[in-house]
């Protein structure tokens, strides 16, 4: 099988730092740096938007060598004069205790619109060894020592699914047929009942487009039977929680301007909700959402129905959209079959990224939900359409996220947190059931939504 190397250049801002050469760039300028600044810039950077000890970067950049603070301190000065950054809101020090990249570190160039936005895109297949792609959505490199985790997990790669004591392999539940959905209110979202069960998070080192922040293989365990949103929350039922709230959505949200070159380029923040860029009726997915106003939506649902609507954890997340299946889509591994099952920059598309099928969506923008294939368990659009925040906050290292199915959380708020299943402008390496990116959550994309969940119990 093809292995796919993680991205080897990070970008954030102005700058780009090229892993493979050892080198950092301003543009098309090579900026010269002494090989340990470069080395302390690179593991400030797969660590970005966290403080970094000054012990770890004795042991990541001075390994078994006895160095002061000086030879951090010179580093850091060399830093901060290369990257202009004089009034040390780039690299920021946290006084006797370390450093932090105050920055959104992306794997596309096009991602760096202002200092907040991000995402992770692809151009074609021919970027099948360092994926990258226009507005696909945003992710962080890894860190440093995640990076290195080689473990092979071909042995137990194969998630059994439980329900009452039985595997779900072979199982209604493995059959396609759609599980038992209710709905709390005329215009409440249609929710799908799922199994308690377990599953294989992440992607295998084998899986084509993987990223090391998606993590290797491993069993988590969904306790609970849980609901899970049908669709995407719509405009509809957003425009009613609006109307409802007196709240306005996504007034400063972006849009791509020219989405068949590569690379394109940003508006300014001039789109939102109710124009999107895209033509939209009630049915269409809502977009422009922060992780915010989604979870003020979720909380008036609760106040509504009175019952703990939120939204869905990753882990919950990636088991509804895998159901059932361990490949890189619900419906299989083959790219070229997923027009039918997910809205991305399919070969109909008008995007200069264009790759995989041809479908009958030609138009510009999210589908109406529903419009396409479920997948296994009768969950429509978890590949593509729109990206989907969920509960957790962000962190680059997989290993990290519960395998009991909760949500990361961080102590006090979230800063950045998480999107999952790529839009109808990322690639088809960017809808897998394993991509995971993330997002400031103030921050409103013209292809950013949300999908609810509940909690059941046993």
């Amino acid at each position: 099988m093809l292995h796919v190397a993680a991205p080897r250049i990070l970008y954030f801002g102005k700058f780009s730092l090229d892993l493979a050469r050892g080198c950092l760039r301003a543009g098309d300028q090579d900026i010269e740096l002494r090989p340990k600044a470069f080395e302390v810039l690179k593991y400030l950077a797969t660590n970005a938007g966290r403080l970094v000890t000054k012990q770890e970067l004795y042991e990541a950049v001075w390994p078994n060598v006895i160095v002061t603070d000086d030879s951090i301190a010179q580093c850091i000065r060399e830093l901060r004069g290369k990257l202009a950054d004089d009034n040390h809101s780039l690299i920021k020090t946290v006084s006797r205790r370390g450093y932090l990249l105050d920055a959104t570190v992306t794997t596309s160039a096009l991602e760096q619109v202002p200092v907040t936005a991000a995402a992770i895109t692809h151009e074609r297949r021919q970027a099948e060894v360092a994926p990258r792609a226009p507005h696909s959505g945003p992710i962080h490199a890894p860190r440093a020592w995640a990076a290195m985790l080689t473990i092979f997990f071909s042995a137990v790669w194969g998630a059994t699914f439980l329900l009452g004591g039985t595997s779900l392999t072979g199982s209604r539940l493995g059959l396609g047929e759609p599980l038992s959905v209710f709905q709390d209110c005329e215009t409440c979202p249609e929710m799908v009942v799922l199994p308690a069960g377990d599953f294989m998070m992440g992607s295998p080192a084998s899986e084509l487009g993987r990223v090391d922040v998606e993590g290797l293989p491993r069993r988590v365990v969904i306790p609970k039977r849980i609901a899970i949103g049908k669709f995407e929350v719509t405009v509809e039922q957003m425009s009613i929680f609006m109307t409802e709230t007196g709240m306005s959505i996504g007034g400063t949200c972006r849009r791509l301007v020219n989405p068949e070159r590569s690379p394109p380029t940003w508006s300014a923040p001039e789109v939102s909700l109710e124009h999107p860029g895209f033509e939209i009726t009630a049915s269409h997915p809502a977009v422009c959402i922060s992780w915010h106003e989604a979870q003020s939506y979720v909380a008036w649902l609760q106040r509504r129905t009175g019952k703990a609507y939120r939204l869905p954890t990753e882990a919950e997340w990636e088991y509804a959209a895998r159901a059932g299946t361990t490949t890189r889509y619900s419906s299989g591994n083959d790219e070229s079959a997923i027009c039918a099952y997910a809205r991305f920059a399919d070969l109909s598309s008008q995007f200069g990224w264009h790759d995989a099928c041809h479908s009958e969506l030609v138009a510009y923008g999210a589908a109406p939900v529903g419009s396409l294939k479920p997948n296994p368990w009768g969950v429509f659009d978890m590949h593509g359409n729109v990206w989907e925040w969920v509960e957790d906050c962000w962190t680059p290292n997989p290993l990290e996220i519960p395998v009991d199915g909760s949500a990361f959380t961080r102590p006090g708020n979230c800063e950045i947190a998480v999107m999952r299943g790529g839009s109808f402008s990322s690639s088809s390496l960017m809808v897998r059931s394993a991509i995971r990116s993330p997002m400031r959550t103030a921050q409103h994309y013209f292809n950013t939504g949300l999908r609810v969940a509940l909690t059941l119990g046993d």
